[in-house]
Formats: C-alpha cells, sequence, structure tokens
C-alpha cells in the first residue's frame, strides 16, 4: 500500500518546490505556476505535514530550503529528468528508434574510417548513452571510449 507521501511527491509537486527554490518565495513560484500563494502555501504544507519535516525556513522574506528540503530538492532535479528521460524512451520505442546502436565492423573498412563516422554520428547527440566501448571480439577497435557527451 503507497505511503500518503507517495501521493505527494508527484511531478507536479516536484516541480512546485524547485520553482520555490528557483524563485526564492512562495509568492513569486505562485506567480510564475498561474496558482494563488495560498493554493502552493497549502500543497507545500501538505508535503511538509506528510513527510513531518519543514522543506523550506519562511523566518525572512526568501523561502530557503532546510537540510532536508536541499536533499527533497536535489533529488526531485534527479527524480524529473528520470521521468523526462523515461518519457523520451517510451516516444523512441513507439515510433521505432532502436535503444541499442550496435556496429560491426570488417577488416575491408579501414578502422580509422569506422572511428570517424562514429564519431560524426556521436557528434549529432543522439538520444542514447554508449555503454561501452566500441569493441570487436579480439580487442578494442582504435581509440578506446567514444561517449556522447
Amino acid at each position: 500500500m503507497p505511503s500518503p507521501s507517495r501521493d505527494l511527491l508527484t511531478p507536479d509537486a516536484l516541480s512546485l518546490l524547485l520553482a520555490i527554490e528557483e524563485t526564492g518565495s512562495f509568492a513569486a513560484a505562485a506567480r510564475q505556476r498561474g496558482l494563488v500563494p495560498s493554493a502552493l502555501t497549502y500543497r507545500i504544507r501538505q508535503i511538509e505535514d506528510a513527510l513531518d519535516v519543514l522543506l523550506f525556513d519562511r523566518s525572512s522574506r526568501q523561502a530557503k530550503p532546510t537540510e532536508a528540503g536541499k536533499e527533497l530538492l536535489r533529488e526531485a532535479k534527479r527524480l524529473l529528468q528520470d521521468v523526462d528521460a523515461l518519457a523520451n524512451r517510451v516516444k523512441r520505442v513507439a515510433t521505432g528508434w532502436e535503444s541499442v546502436f550496435t556496429v560491426a565492423v570488417d577488416s575491408i573498412i579501414s578502422r580509422s574510417v569506422v572511428m570517424e563516422l562514429c564519431e560524426g554520428f556521436l557528434a549529432q547527440k543522439p538520444p542514447h548513452k554508449a555503454a561501452n566501448p566500441l569493441r570487436n571480439p579480439f580487442g578494442h577497435l582504435g581509440r578506446p571510449q567514444i561517449r556522447p557527451s
């Protein structure tokens, strides 16, 4: 059975937390998100109550994250990136993009030409990550570990 905090820590709620961090105040984050400040404050209070922690120090005009808030914000950024990456992977699968790109090399084509072609492909910043260096059964093809940046 999911915990109450799981129901409150949605991508939208994590985005709200990040908006507060970015803008420095609840009022500015509410304006940015098209909410009234009381609605945003209420949602953040619900999250704090479910987690039983204070996420922002409200003693001044600026909303400063507490240590617990900083940790949640760090993880929120990572989780939202993961959600975006998942959505992109699903779209690629649905449109026929392969998630793994395999290169087979024959001795007919010189290694330097293959490496130049691979570097050119990776320079296009394709939506994948090369998990391993390019290899043939007998070892490295040339320059080790070509990876997209």
